[in-house]
C-alpha cells in the first residue's frame, strides 16, 4: 500500500479515516485540502480495486462523504475564479450561497426502520433490495456530508471570511463583508 503524507498544517487522518479540516482554516486552505484528498481517494480506491481487494463498508462511507465534501468545496472554489467580474462575490459570499443552497440535505428524510425486506421496499429481486439500501445510505451519506460542510463553513478563520480590500482603494475605506 502506497505511503500518504498528512497535509501541511492539517490534523489530516490516515487514508482510512475521513478528512475533517482541522478548526479555524480558510477558504482557500479548506478547497486545496479538498482538492488533495479527493486525489488521495481516488488513487487509494484505483490501487485497491487493482489489486482485487475488497473494500469495506466503512472505507466506502469515509470516501463517498469526503468527496461529496470535498465537492462541494470545490464548486465553490470554480464560483469563486470563474464569476463574472463586478459581481462582488467574495469568498465568504460564495460559502454562503453554498451553504444556503446545501443546509436544506441536513432535512432530509434520509432514517428508515433497518429491517426493510422485499416486502416492504416492494422489490422482486436481491438488485433491488441492494439498490433501495444504496440509495438510503447514499442518502445518509450526503445528509452526514452536509452536516460536515456547514461545520467547516461556520468554523472559516476570521481572514477568509472578510472582504480584502483591493489596492486601488483609498485608504481610508473599509472593506465591507
Amino acid at each position: 500500500m502506497p505511503e500518504f503524507t498528512p497535509i501541511p498544517g492539517t490534523d489530516t487522518p490516515p487514508p482510512d479515516g475521513p478528512a475533517v479540516p482541522s478548526p479555524a482554516l480558510s477558504v482557500e486552505e479548506i478547497i486545496e485540502q479538498a482538492r488533495t484528498t479527493r486525489r488521495r481517494n481516488a488513487d487509494d480506491i484505483a490501487h485497491r480495486l487493482a489489486r482485487g481487494e475488497q473494500l469495506s463498508a466503512e472505507r466506502l462511507y469515509d470516501v463517498l462523504h469526503s468527496q461529496k465534501v470535498g465537492g462541494w468545496w470545490l464548486m465553490i472554489d470554480r464560483h469563486i475564479r470563474y464569476s463574472p467580474i463586478g459581481r462582488g462575490l467574495t469568498p465568504a459570499k460564495a460559502v454562503a450561497k453554498y451553504a444556503s443552497w446545501i443546509s436544506p440535505y441536513l432535512e432530509d428524510n434520509a432514517s428508515y426502520d433497518p429491517v426493510c425486506t422485499f416486502d416492504l421496499l416492494g422489490a422482486k429481486s436481491v438488485q433491488e433490495l441492494a439498490l433501495a439500501h444504496l440509495d438510503r445510505a447514499l442518502a445518509l451519506i450526503r445528509q452526514d456530508a452536509a452536516h460536515t460542510f456547514l461545520e467547516q463553513a461556520t468554523s472559516l478563520a476570521p481572514a477568509s471570511t472578510e472582504h480584502k480590500q483591493p489596492p486601488s482603494s483609498s485608504a481610508g475605506q473599509e472593506a465591507t463583508a
